[in-house]
């Protein structure tokens, strides 16, 4: 397949895209990183919560992004799914607001070592909520509409500006809001600070209402704007020949065998992502209580905003000259950053902190090696799904990328922590544990075995001039 003259998508689709994916992964980022944080904080520190609520919610993801891709092509719209799901989704992460063990407590009359439990529940539940809505307004419309008016002359820019909203959104969160989920502790020398530290003791939480109020409002927000600014391709058409039997059709033998090329970058993507949810969910808590790093918000500013500025670049760069050249680059990267980022850390650095520019350096290298990667293969994706399925292949797209990686990938790390030292306790008494910097080496191992499926990927790449 041959270069063809690319296609300008225009400002305002331009527009659509921005906002959308930013303010999408803005929510996503809520959901898998503030999440993890708000349970940490303010209900229980054992690693298993935190893998449960991720694990319950990439199902729930999964399944409601297979029916709403079937959905949305059966009726060949993807505006008003993305617009009104982003106005729900939104008052979904509103309601977060009122969960906390005390109100577990007040409303359930509950002790407080059973209400700990239950509040886990309560989250665990609204999370699902929340991930169903999203996964139906941003996974299965957003990213069909993205392939409905993109092609293999844009889909690389496209893909690789996609490919660092996470990391904005992250700013945006870190830069706008996080001031808002601080924690104060006071330290055993009276002095009082925002980190833990051995021996301190809570003073307050931090404001969760007002972080989740206005989060959710901005996801709100962005979907009464996609009333007035998405457009669905004019190509779309309703296909009634689609129908919800159709659930299990990507995940048929003979519908791989078909296509094979997409099925090795599912492959790909899955590997890719459980070595990736080995630590990703994790990364805050690692920062901030393993490093020793109080300031975790400089340290993923750093990195995230040099790894998004470098994907940009790739992004042009894929592009210009073919995806197919980069992508073993990327792999190795990738594999040199996770082991580096093991010995950025108290291994290399005992009894003090570790510096922040030994995490930056090698956190960029993992973080740009994941973006290039997965952009590579998030394009790659588009270009083989068949056109006149391509809500229907969402959900497919979704388990290989999502529910396969954060069912997987997370409880590794789950394992090796708990196996470990509890290094104190929190508020309630419960065991507090440090994550340990080897899940970095199990990120790189777990990459590893992508090898043959990244070379097979390469060579489909270049079979087809990509």
């Amino acid at each position: 397949m041959g270069k063809s003259k690319a296609n300008s998508l225009g400002a305002k689709t331009w527009s659509s895209i921005v906002i959308f994916g930013l303010v999408g992964q803005i929510a996503w980022v809520l959901e898998n990183m503030y999440f993890n944080i708000f349970m940490d904080r303010t209900v229980t520190r054992d690693p298993v919560a935190i893998w449960v609520m991720v694990a319950a919610s990439a199902v729930v993801a999964t399944l409601f992004t297979l029916l709403a891709g079937i959905f949305s092509d059966k009726r060949g719209r993807r505006k008003k799914l993305i617009s009104i799901g982003y106005i729900i989704w939104g008052v979904t992460v509103m309601i977060f607001a009122a969960i906390s063990v005390e109100n577990t407590m007040k409303l359930f009359k509950m002790e407080q070592s059973k209400a700990i439990g239950f509040t886990v529940a309560i989250i665990v539940i609204m999370d699902c909520v929340m991930s169903a809505l999203g996964s139906t307004a941003n996974d299965a419309a957003f990213n069909a509409w993205i392939t409905d008016i993109t092609d293999e002359t844009n889909r690389g820019s496209t893909d690789a500006v996609l490919a660092i909203m996470p990391l904005l959104a992250t700013g945006v969160i870190f830069g706008a809001f996080d001031w808002m989920t601080q924690d104060k502790w006071r330290y055993l020398d009276g002095t009082e600070g925002t980190a833990w530290k051995e021996g301190a003791t809570l003073v307050a939480n931090g404001n969760w209402v007002m972080f989740f109020l206005i989060i959710g409002g901005l996801v709100s927000l962005a979907g009464v704007i996609g009333l007035f600014l998405v457009k669905d391709s004019k190509d779309l058409k309703p296909n009634k020949e689609i129908s919800y039997k159709d659930i299990i059709y990507g995940f048929k033998p003979s519908v791989m065998k078909e296509n094979k090329n997409l099925y090795f970058a599912y492959l790909a993507a899955a590997i890719s992502g459980i070595s990736h949810n080995t630590f990703m969910p994790y990364i805050i808590i690692y920062i901030e209580r393993t490093l020793g790093i109080a300031n975790y918000i400089l340290a993923i500013a750093i990195v995230g905003g040099l790894a998004a500025v470098g994907s940009v670049v790739l992004g042009i760069l894929y592009d210009k000259y073919g995806r197919r050249k980069f992508i073993i680059p990327m792999f190795i990267t990738y594999i040199a950053g996770a082991v580096l980022t093991v010995f950025a850390s108290p291994i290399s650095f005992k009894n003090v902190s570790t510096p922040l520019w030994s995490f930056a350096i090698t956190g960029f290298l993992l973080m740009f090696a994941t973006l290039g990667l997965s952009s590579i293969i998030a394009a790659s994706i588009r270009d083989w799904t068949p056109v006149d399925k391509v809500g229907l292949f969402q959900g497919v797209r979704l388990s290989f990328m999502v529910l396969i990686p954060m069912v997987i990938g997370p409880i590794f790390t789950v394992i090796i922590t708990r196996l470990g030292t509890p290094a104190g306790v929190d508020q309630f008494g419960e065991p507090l544990y440090n994550y340990p910097p080897q899940m970095f080496a199990l990120a790189a191992a777990v990459q590893l075995v992508n090898l043959p499926i990244i070379l097979k990927l390469r060579k489909a790449l270049k079979e087809n001039l990509m």
